[in-house]
């Protein structure tokens, strides 16, 4: 959802936007409440597939952002020397001066995720997602000015 949101706030074709998960099935699509929620904002990522987070996906990045602590420390484990451009999503966009992801954060700088919960709850976390994104957007575009 996250990639899907990202790429409709603005379209913005000098920034490659991908997803990937850290403990995923490949080529698995979004379930169908992810699919329906998203169809509702006129974002289609039916066609999406899962992507495993790799070394290499890191190594390419500028930014790397993940939903919750667990998914920053998988992250920031698998390729340490890279953690000046890991963030929790959540925190980076509410707060510009978290440059440094060494220390903890708390659950209300987390983004839940939807598995295995009603359709109602996708709607919360898609809202959660694109109020954070907006706010991120917005940072890099002036950080990269």
């Amino acid at each position: 959802m996250a990639e899907g949101i990202f790429k409709k706030i603005k379209n913005i074709s000098h920034f490659k936007v991908k997803s990937a998960g850290t403990n995923v099935f490949p080529d698995i699509p979004p379930t169908p409440e992810a699919i329906s929620v998203m169809r509702e904002e006129n974002i289609d990522i039916s066609r999406h597939k899962a992507t495993q987070l790799t070394k290499k996906l890191i190594d390419s990045a500028d930014y790397i952002f993940t939903m919750t602590n667990y998914h920053l420390k998988y992250v920031l484990k698998l390729n340490p020397e890279k953690h000046d451009k890991i963030f929790l999503l959540k925190k980076f966009a509410i707060d510009q001066k978290t440059r440094n992801n060494n220390g903890e954060s708390n659950d209300d700088d987390e983004i839940s995720d939807p598995i295995g919960k009603g359709i109602e709850f996708y709607r919360i976390v898609a809202e959660e997602l694109k109020e954070n994104l907006i706010r991120i957007i917005s940072k890099i575009i002036k950080e990269n000015k």
